[in-house]
C-alpha cells in the first residue's frame, strides 16, 4: 500500500521532469575517483588522505547532506555504518557508536569545529540543541572506534567531528523555505561577503517547527518543538602565512515533552502525568589561529566558550565551558610525522529548581588538563606506516588517565589496504554519577497490611566512582577492485572493564510512612564485551548513478559479579539492534534533476533501562524508505520533493527514558522546499 502512494505522486512528477527541457548548471554526482580524493582531519588531527587512515573512519559529504533530505543531524548519521541512531520523540533522539545507545550515551564525542558538544551532567550530547545550518556543512567525519590518544575522554567507541565551510566558500546569499506534515515549517537565510581583502564573513539565521510524533494508540504524543538559530564565521588569510578564524552561534528551543513523575501517593497508577515545556538556550563563541612556520612545521591556537541553560520540570541547569587548545605539527625527518598539543578546560555549572533530581553541591567547578603526543613513522615508504601515541589528562575526578594506541597501516597494493590498531580509551565520570540522586522509578510493593504500598528508586551519584575504560582491537581492509568500485571493511573486539553499576541499596522510609525509599548509588561492578562487522560501499554504476550501501553487525556482552543486585546491564546488552542496513541511491536522469531513494533497514532492540513500565516491550524490526525528488529549473534555483518513512504509517524506534511518558512513534512524512542562492 505505501509503495503504491508514493508511485502514486512520485512517478507522474518524475516523468513530467523527465520530459522538460534542460536548463542550468552541471550537478550531476561526483565520479567515483573524485569521491575517494577525500581529505580527513580528525584521526591525526591533520590534514591526510582517507586512503592513508589507520581507522573505521566514514565521510558524510556535503552532496551526501543536500541529497540525503535530512532536516536534523541525528538523521544524517543513520548513513555511518557502526552508528546506532535512534529517534524517541520529536526532539529527542538516541545516537552511540558500536553499542550503549540511549538518551543519555555517554561514549560518543561530538565535535563542530573542534568545539566539543559536551553536556557534563551526563557526558553526553543533547542532540535537540544541535542545529547548525546543514548547508553550511562541509564533511562529518566519523571515525568508529577509539579517539581518545587525540580528543580525549570519552572518545570511547567514536568521534564525530562536523566541519563547516570557510566563509570564503559561502560568498552571496542562500534562501531556503519549506513546509510538510511533520516538519511545519524550516526557514534559513545567509549571506557570505568579502568584507576585507583575504578577509571574509557570512551571517545565517534559521527557524524549524516540527509536529507531535503520535503514541502507539495513535494519539497525539505533545512533543512538538520549534528552535531559532544565528551565527557568523570570518575567515582572514595573511600574506605572512597566518590565518585566523572567528566564529559563534545563538540559540533559543521550546520542546514540548509528557512526563510521568513517580507519585507513590497516587494508587494505584503511582506516576502523575506532568505536561512540560523544556526551554533550551545557548551561545558559543569559537577563535582559532593557524600560522605555517615553514613546509614541514605548522601551529595553532584555539580557543571557545559555550555558554548552555535548560529549564525542565525535574531540573534546571547551566553550564559554562571555556576550553583552549594549543597544537604543533613537525616533519622530524623523511619519515617522522609528529603532532603534539596541550589543552586545558574550566566547567562550571549550576543545578537548580529540581523536583526529582538533587545534586550536591547545587553549583560545581572543575579542571582539566591534558597533552598529546603522536608519531606516524613511515617505516617502508608508501608502503607500511606505523602511528605510536598517548593523550595525558589530569582530572578532578579521577586525576591522572592514560590513553595511548598503536596503529600499523600497509598498502598491499596501490588499490588496498590493511590497517590494525590497538587502543585504551577511558570514559570520565559525569556530574550526576558523582554527586545526583535521581528518584526515577516507582512499583508496587506487594507488602500486607499497613506496610508501605510503593517502593521507590533512586539512582545516586558516588565519589568513588571512577572512570570506565576501553581496551580496543580493530582490524581494517580498504580495496579498490575498480575505478567505480569501493569496500571499506572493519572487525572490532572492544573490551570493557570497570563500567556503571548500581551498588548495594540504601532503605530510607517516607515521612507519611506511604513508600519504601531505596538509593541505588553507582559504583564500577560491570564489565563487558562488544564485537562486530562493518562494511561500507560505493559502487559507480554509471555517471549518472552511484549507490551506497552500510551493513553494521554488533553483539554486546555485559555482566556484573553474582554477588550484586543490579541487573541493569542485561538490560543495556539488549538496546542495540544486533544488525542495520542502509542502502541509498543517487541519481541524476537529466542533469537538473535529482532523484534519490534511502533504504533502510533496523534489527529489534529493547529499551535500554529498566524503568519499570517499558523494560519487557520489544521495539519490532523495521525497513524504511525515504524519497527524494529535486529540480533546478534554472541556475541557483532548486525544488524539492521528500517522502520521509514511506512505507509505514508509523514505528516506534526506542522507547522514553527517565521521565518520559510513553513510547512513541515516527510517522511518514512528506515535505517541500525552495532554496535559491543569489
Amino acid at each position: 500500500m505505501a509503495m503504491r502512494m508514493v508511485a502514486g505522486w512520485m512517478l507522474p512528477l518524475v516523468t513530467s521532469l523527465l520530459v522538460m527541457p534542460v536548463h542550468g548548471e552541471d550537478l550531476t554526482a561526483l565520479s567515483l575517483e573524485e569521491l575517494l580524493d577525500v581529505e580527513v582531519t580528525s584521526v591525526g588531527k591533520k590534514s591526510q588522505a582517507l586512503a592513508d587512515a589507520a581507522a573505521a573512519v566514514f565521510v558524510i559529504g556535503a552532496e551526501d547532506i543536500r541529497r540525503s533530505g535530512a532536516t536534523a543531524l541525528p538523521e544524517l548519521l543513520r548513513m555511518v555504518p557502526g552508528l546506532q541512531v535512534s529517534r524517541l520523540d520529536a526532539n529527542k533522539w538516541a545516537v552511540s557508536a558500536r553499542g550503549f545507545n540511549g538518551r543519555f550515551a555517554n561514549k560518543l564525542l561530538v565535535l563542530i569545529d573542534g568545539r566539543t558538544l559536551y553536556t557534563p551532567s551526563f557526558s553526553g550530547v543533547y542532540w535537540e540543541q544541535q542545529n547548525p545550518l546543514l548547508e553550511d556543512i562541509e564533511r562529518i567525519e566519523v571515525i568508529r572506534g577509539p579517539g581518545a590518544t587525540l580528543w580525549g575522554a570519552n572518545a570511547v567507541n567514536g568521534v564525530i567531528n562536523i566541519i563547516t565551510r570557510s566563509a570564503e566558500n559561502t560568498l552571496g546569499g542562500l534562501a531556503s523555505l519549506g513546509a510538510g506534515s511533520e516538519q511545519r515549517a524550516m526557514a534559513a537565510l545567509r549571506y557570505g561577503a568579502e568584507v576585507a581583502p583575504d578577509t571574509f564573513a557570512r551571517l545565517y539565521a534559521k527557524y524549524q517547527d516540527h509536529d507531535a510524533l503520535i503514541t502507539l494508540d495513535g494519539d497525539g504524543g505533545r512533543d512538538d518543538w520549534d528552535s531559532g538559530q544565528g551565527g557568523f564565521r570570518v575567515d582572514s588569510r595573511f600574506a605572512d602565512g597566518n590565518r585566523l578564524t572567528v566564529q559563534g552561534d545563538l540559540y533559543r528551543s521550546n520542546l514540548r515533552q509528557q512526563l510521568n513523575v513517580p507519585a507513590p501517593e497516587v494508587l494505584p497508577e503511582r506516576y502523575v502525568a506532568v505536561d512540560d515545556r523544556l526551554q533550551a538556550s545557548g551561545a558559543n563563541f569559537l577563535a582559532r589561529w593557524e600560522r605555517a612556520l615553514s613546509v614541514s612545521s605548522q601551529v595553532s591556537l584555539q580557543l571557545y566558550y559555550d555558554h548552555v541553560e535548560r529549564d525542565e520540570y525535574y531540573v534546571s541547569q547551566r553550564h559554562d565551558i571555556l576550553d583552549v587548545e594549543f597544537q604543533h605539527r613537525v616533519m622530524l625527518g623523511a619519515r617522522h610525522d609528529l603532532v603534539w598539543g596541550l589543552g586545558y578546560r574550566h566547567v562550571a555549572d549550576d543545578f537548580s529548581g529540581g523536583v526529582l533530581v538533587d545534586l550536591d553541591p547545587d553549583a560545581e567547578s572543575r579542571e582539566l588538563w591534558n597533552g598529546f603526543l603522536q608519531d606516524e613513522i613511515d617505516l617502508v615508504p608508501g608502503r607500511l606506516h606505523l602511528t605510536l601515541g598517548s593523550k595525558f589528562e589530569h582530572n578532578d575526578y579521577t586525576g591522572f588517565e592514560l590513553q595511548p594506541n598503536i596503529r600499523l597501516l600497509w598498502h598491499a597494493t596501490d588499490r588496498s589496504s590493511v590497517w590494525g590498531s590497538v587502543s585504551r580509551a577511558v570514559r570520565t565520570p559525569s556530574r550526576a554519577e558523582r554527586s545526583a540522586e535521581v528518584w526515577a522509578r516507582v512499583i508496587e510493593s506487594g507488602l500486607p497490611g499497613s506496610w508501605p504500598q510503593s517502593l521507590v528508586f533512586a539512582t545516586a551519584g558516588d565519589d568513588d566512582f571512577v572512570s570506565e575504560s576501553l581496551i580496543a582491537y580493530e582490524l581494517g581492509w580498504r580495496l579498490a577492485p575498480s575505478s567505480r568500485l569501493n569496500l571499506d571493511l572493519t572487525l572490532f573486539y572492544n573490551d570493557y572493564d570497570d563500567l556503571r553499576s548500581s551498588g548495594d541499596a540504601v532503605l530510607q522510609t517516607g515521612a507519611d510512612g506511604d513508600a519504601l525509599y531505596f538509593s541505588l548509588p553507582f559504583d564500577n561492578q560491570a564489565s563487558g564485551s562488544g564485537y562486530g562487522v562493518e562494511l561500507a560501499a560505493e559502487w559507480q554504476l554509471r555517471e549518472w548513478w552511484r549507490l551506497a550501501l552500510a551493513y553494521g553487525y554488533l553483539e554486546v556482552e555485559l555482566e556484573v559479579p553474582e554477588s550484586s543486585l543490579d541487573r541493569s546491564n542485561e538490560t543495556l546488552a539488549r538496546a542495540d539492534p544486533r544488525q542495520q542496513f542502509s542502502l541509498r541511491s543517487l541519481m541524476n536522469p537529466r542533469e537538473d534533476v535529482d532523484l534519490d531513494l534511502w533504504l533502510r533497514y533496523v534489527d529489534s532492540s529493547y529499551p535500554p533501562f529498566d524503568i519499570g513500565r517499558f523494560s519487557d516491550s520489544r521495539i519490532p524490526a523495521y525497513w524504511e524508505l525515504d524519497v527524494r525528488l529535486a529540480w533546478r529549473p534554472r541556475a541557483g534555483l532548486e525544488l524539492a520533493l521528500v517522502g520521509q518513512n514511506l512505507l509505514s504509517p508509523a514505528h516506534p524506534e526506542g522507547y522514553p527514558e527517565a521521565f518520559a511518558a510513553l513510547p512513541l512513534e515516527v510517522q511518514r512524512g512528506v515535505y517541500a522546499s525552495v532554496r535559491l542562492e543569489f
